[in-house]
Order: structure tokens, then C-alpha cells, then sequence
């Protein structure tokens, strides 16, 4: 729901109202509750704010944009809990079944989201992800969708597609979310795998 929120215009409500506590905090971005950083600039995305969902910091994103004219890209990090299980006990191969399948149904949650601030989404592409951090590879999810935004960057009406790329327990304990917009006649692969991966993930490794 909190994504839904976002997605419509902060001006329509006080930002109190939608319960959001929005940063524009200069140097580099700690999140205190899961110790990922976030820089104020990622290659040539520049960090345009930070917003604080739930009071204790849980739940915070981090807004990057790249304005190059026509090919703009909208870039959001969102780390937040994942769904909490009761491993104690159990052996490795059931947590981790049991991690997948909760994970599949936030990434589940996402899409929904994705739709409820879209009503025009059509899907264009649902696979698995995968992403390396510190030489870690992490299993994740991906959805992209054609849409239209009704205002980009200064522009009404504009055809775009809509990615989301999900990866759960990093660090045993924390969801990691980027959700992306680019006009839909730019090929910004490239520039995304960069940002993914050049964005590090502080967050500290699980505790075996």
C-alpha cells in the first residue's frame, strides 16, 4: 500500500496524512534499522530524496533520477523487512523453501502494487532475477510493465515501462525493491544493470 500511496501526487495530501516523513538529507544515507547507505549520487543518478514510511525507519526508500533529456529514468530503492518466519529448529533446506515461497508472494504484493498506481498496466515480462553483491549471488524476481505516466519529467502522457526487480532475506532479514520508469522507446538496460550494481548493499551478512 505504501507504494500506492507514492506513486500519486504527494500535493494532493499533507505528507503527515499519508503518514510519510519525506528527507532531503545531503552526504551520504544511513538507514539506521538495516545499515544501508545510500550515496547521493549512483554513476550519473542523482539522489532526489528519501522517504521514511514507518516511524522506528524500517521501512525507507531512496528516490535516484537520471534527467537526460528523452531519457529520463526514475529510479527507486526500497529496503524494508522481509516477511518474518520461525526457523527455530528447523534444518536449512526447510527455511529456505519456506523463504522462497514468502518471498514470491511479496513479490506477488509488489505487482499488485504496481497495478493499483496503474490501472493501464499490462505486463510485459515476468521471470526470475539474479544479482551479485560482494560476490554473493542473490536469487530475486522481475516484472516489467507497459504503461503510461501521465506527467515524466516535465512531460504529459508519456509511454513508459515500469520495472520491478525484488530480492528477499538480505542479510536474513531485509527486502530490497527497485522499481524503475523510463519512456518505453529507450533501451535503459544497460544503465540500470550499472546503478543495480554499483549501488552497494551495506546491509550487514546474516548471522549463521
Amino acid at each position: 500500500m505504501r507504494r500506492f500511496l507514492v506513486a500519486i501526487p504527494l500535493l494532493a495530501l499533507p505528507q503527515s496524512a499519508l503518514g510519510l516523513e519525506v528527507m532531503h538529507p545531503s552526504g551520504p544515507y544511513i538507514q539506521m534499522a538495516s545499515g544501508m547507505i545510500y550515496p547521493d549520487t549512483v554513476d550519473q543518478f542523482h539522489r532526489v530524496n528519501i522517504i521514511r514510511y514507518k516511524p522506528d525507519g524500517s521501512d525507507e526508500s531512496a528516490g535516484y533520477n537520471d534527467a537526460t533529456p528523452l531519457r529520463e529514468i526514475n529510479m527507486t530503492v526500497y529496503v524494508f523487512p522481509s516477511p518474518t518466519i520461525s526457523s527455530i529448529g528447523s534444518p536449512r533446506t526447510v527455511v529456505e523453501d519456506t523463504r522462497r515461497q514468502l518471498c514470491q508472494s511479496q513479490y506477488e504484493k509488489v505487482q499488485q502494487e504496481v497495478r493499483g498506481a496503474h490501472p493501464d498496466a499490462v505486463l510485459a515480462e515476468k521471470r526470475d532475477a539474479s544479482l551479485t553483491q560482494a560476490g554473493i549471488i542473490y536469487a530475486g524476481h522481475f516484472a516489467s510493465f507497459d504503461i503510461t505516466n501521465a506527467k515524466f519529467f516535465g512531460r504529459l502522457d508519456v509511454p513508459s515501462r515500469s520495472e520491478a526487480f525484488l530480492y528477499c532475506y538480505v542479510g536474513g532479514k531485509w527486502s530490497i525493491e527497485y522499481r524503475i520508469d523510463y519512456p518505453r522507446d529507450f533501451d535503459a538496460a544497460d544503465s540500470i544493470a550499472k546503478f543495480m550494481n554499483d549501488l552497494v548493499w551495506t546491509i550487514p551478512p546474516e548471522q549463521n
